[in-house]
């Protein structure tokens, strides 16, 4: 009588070890890439967050009735944020502003402090040459005469990845009509 073989061959072992090998490799870079899945999901949702505050803080503007360059407007957040000429966040300490009509670099700052009240992530300004581990976010303007097409706050989300010449998720925010812009960009550093 003969005994029948109970278990897997060489062969088959091989050939498992073989199929398991190919789908690890499959199925690597997908796990791999999770944490700039998380990264993209966590910034992208912040920007959001601040083209909300924006739009907030606008109607709040629109419902107070007044118009034109405003101090303190009270009915949004802690009613510190100032509004530009047209209703649009343009800063907490807008004395320099000409009556609503300049943007400066630090408003930048304080707009984004001014819409978004939480402390997740650390800003530092373009200007400062000293990007370190714990800046998250790398803020400035362009331009400075709100009534050009071409003055806005951007913040540049620098966490994931800090390289020189890394695209890296860019808001860009035009207090002038209050348009928001996200799109992967290159941060030239001074």
């Amino acid at each position: 009588m003969k005994q029948k073989s109970k278990g897997f061959t060489l062969i088959e072992l091989v050939v498992v070890i073989i199929v398991l090998g190919i789908l690890a490799v499959v199925a690597a870079p997908k796990f791999i890439n999770l944490s700039q899945d998380a990264h993209d999901a966590s910034i992208k949702s912040t920007f959001g967050s601040f083209t909300s505050g924006v739009k907030l803080y606008h109607s709040c503007w629109l419902a107070s009735g007044k118009s034109g360059y405003q101090v303190d407007v009270s009915c949004y957040g802690d009613g510190t944020l100032d509004s530009g000429v047209t209703g649009f966040p343009l800063g907490i300490d807008t004395t320099l502003s000409e009556s609503g009509t300049r943007l400066q670099g630090k408003f930048c700052k304080e707009i984004w402090q001014g819409l978004l009240e939480n402390d997740e992530y650390t800003l530092e300004s373009h200007g400062n040459n000293t990007f370190d581990k714990s800046d998250d976010i790398i803020y400035w303007y362009s331009g400075g005469v709100l009534s050009n097409a071409n003055t806005y706050c951007y913040y540049n989300y620098i966490a994931d990845d800090r390289t020189k010449d890394a695209k890296n998720w860019v808001l860009k925010y035009y207090p002038n009509t209050g348009k928001t812009e996200v799109e992967k960009g290159v941060l030239s550093y001074p």
